[in-house]
């Protein structure tokens, strides 16, 4: 599925724009329109104009990667969950950093992050590090080397693979398949038998020349010795695999029909960002065909202002 618009929240600490610098290189590669969004709960005082700062902003990522930006500012929208939102409803994808911080006012709603995951309408895209800049010699980070994306026999794993896939690439793909305690030995046989198809259907879809391959909750050691002693935890055989694999990104999907399955997604995203230290991209709904927006001038709506090299 081709990735047309981005959007990317800051709000101009260390880890938003890692994730800004992130959004920016796969905008690139993918020719996307990318969207920056000032998002915090409480602004901070040395920033007397963020609008202007956000700005500015884009105007330097629109030269360092000849791609073109968007600083948006939405007004009638207060606080990260509801910008987000916002920003969401007309993405392809939403690239933050992990926002664990909670509202006051509204405890039941939970952190920012938890909040996106549960209702996004594309896929979320946390960054938890840096990838190389225009400025540094070397090229190791500036993509993805190798993704871990968990997967099962489902049909909705093939839409997220199909994704996650198309996300960059020459990234090399492992095909993860954990063990749940809900499913019985010949299940599992029958889920690693549609793993092969997966990845032949990638492998004639995309280069013969990427590396894809298919791992399982006994290829870790850790795993292999949770599940002699009866521990089944999902989050936790991903969270030992990467560690395992060196993946800088993990992905991870499930349909969300209905609010148990929103929570339950919500929470293990969450609960994985916080354990790993790579990048985790949460598929809770994937991004519909639309048409490429027509280009907008310089200063002809408000909230939209857009730079073009």
């Amino acid at each position: 599925m081709h990735i047309q618009n981005i959007a990317a929240l800051t709000d101009f600490s260390t880890q938003a724009e890692q994730a800004l610098d992130r959004a920016a290189l796969l905008a690139a590669q993918h020719e996307a329109i990318l969207w920056l969004v000032y998002a915090t709960d409480e602004q901070d005082p040395r920033f007397a104009n963020p609008q202007a700062r956000l700005e500015q902003r884009a105007r330097q990522l629109a030269r360092r990667h000849s791609i073109d930006v968007v600083a948006r500012d939405f007004d009638g929208y207060k606080g990260v969950a509801e910008r987000a939102m916002a920003a969401a409803a007309g993405a392809d994808l939403l690239v933050l950093d992990r926002r664990v911080e909670r509202l006051w006012n509204k405890p039941w709603r939970g952190a920012a992050l938890a909040h996106c995951l549960r209702y996004s309408p594309c896929p979320v895209l946390v960054v938890q590090q840096a990838c190389a800049s225009d400025e540094d010699d070397a090229t190791v980070g500036e993509s993805y080397a190798r993704m871990l994306v968990a997967v099962t026999g489902s049909p909705r794993s093939r839409e997220v693979l199909h994704f996650a896939a198309g996300l960059q690439q020459d990234t090399a793909v492992d095909l993860f398949q954990s063990r749940d305690p809900g499913i019985s030995a010949p299940q599992e046989e029958s889920e690693f038998e549609v793993l092969e198809q997966l990845r032949d259907e990638l492998k004639r879809e995309t280069a013969e020349a990427r590396r894809l391959r298919i791992k399982d909750a006994d290829d870790a050691r850790r795993n292999r010795v949770d599940s002699q002693n009866g521990t089944r935890d999902v989050t936790r055989q991903i969270m030992v695999q990467q560690q395992r694999s060196g993946a800088d990104l993990i992905v991870i999907g499930a349909p969300r029909k209905h609010w148990a399955d929103r929570w339950a997604l919500s929470a293990r995203g969450a609960r994985l960002a916080s354990l790993v230290t790579c990048d985790v991209l949460v598929c809770g709904q994937l991004p519909q065909e639309r048409d490429r927006p027509l280009p907008i001038g310089l200063g002809s709506r408000k909230g939209w202002l857009q730079f073009r090299f």
